[in-house]
């Protein structure tokens, strides 16, 4: 099988802190390589990306190559709220001459609770999320297309207020999207407190229930069979 993956930096391996250290060989993606080592990988993890930015590579380029399976890991940074939109902060790093980006005091006001819970703009608008979806299951209608929940830890919320529901609001279009070939990992990861302290990354539990969530998936999907792997 041909299988491409799509993801923000929370599949990515994971230095810091000590106590909470994911290396490569213990994130999701590896582990996905080492189930089906028979199979052709392609993968690109880019933090701070939207779901737009990270799919355009994927149809820009790898269109013809007809992946069997598709698994995208992203929208946090669509969503979640900000100050202001990405034209907004495009215009304002002009008109400033990036100024308001290299004056520590100021982009941390900028980006404080208390003005990100004032303006309470995502990144990227709904309906342009919405259209991204749609527009990586038109171009790769023969693939089979897995794409993440929208997760963080609850505490996010006191970084980034107004997370949950914008979160909420963004994976019903996911849902809408891609029906079933939604993969829940909320109460997987929870469920082994698999958040690094960021509330934000995973820990290297947290790649391990998602991998076997995902794992199952492939092998039910494709009627594949493996006995060392459980439901």
């Amino acid at each position: 099988m041909k299988i491409l993956i799509l993801a923000d930096s929370a599949s990515n391996p994971r230095s810091f802190p000590d106590s909470e250290k994911t290396f490569l060989e213990e994130t999701y993606p590896y582990i996905l390589r080492k189930e089906f080592i028979d199979s052709t990988f392609w993968q690109l993890s880019f933090g701070n990306i939207t779901s737009e930015e990270l799919c355009s590579q994927a149809i820009g380029y790898l269109s013809d190559w007809d992946p069997d399976i598709i698994i995208v890991h992203s929208g946090v940074n669509d969503c979640r709220p900000e100050p202001m939109t990405k034209s907004q902060s495009t215009f304002f790093k002009f008109l400033t001459l990036g100024l308001i980006y290299r004056v520590s005091f100021l982009r941390d006001f900028i980006y404080s609770p208390y003005i990100i819970k004032k303006m309470g703009k995502s990144r990227v608008v709904d309906k342009s999320f919405k259209k991204t979806l749609k527009r990586l299951k038109l171009v790769f209608s023969d693939s089979k297309i897995y794409w993440l929940e929208i997760v963080a830890h609850k505490d996010y919320e006191e970084d980034r207020p107004g997370f949950i529901k914008k979160a909420t609001s963004y994976n019903k279009l996911i849902k809408e999207v891609y029906l079933d070939d939604m993969v829940l990992t909320r109460q997987l990861i929870e469920g082994v407190d698999g958040f690094n302290m960021d509330n934000l990354h995973w820990r290297k539990n947290a790649h391990e229930v998602v991998s076997k969530a995902i794992i199952n998936r492939i092998y039910k999907d494709f009627n594949l069979f493996n006995l060392g792997v459980k439901p």
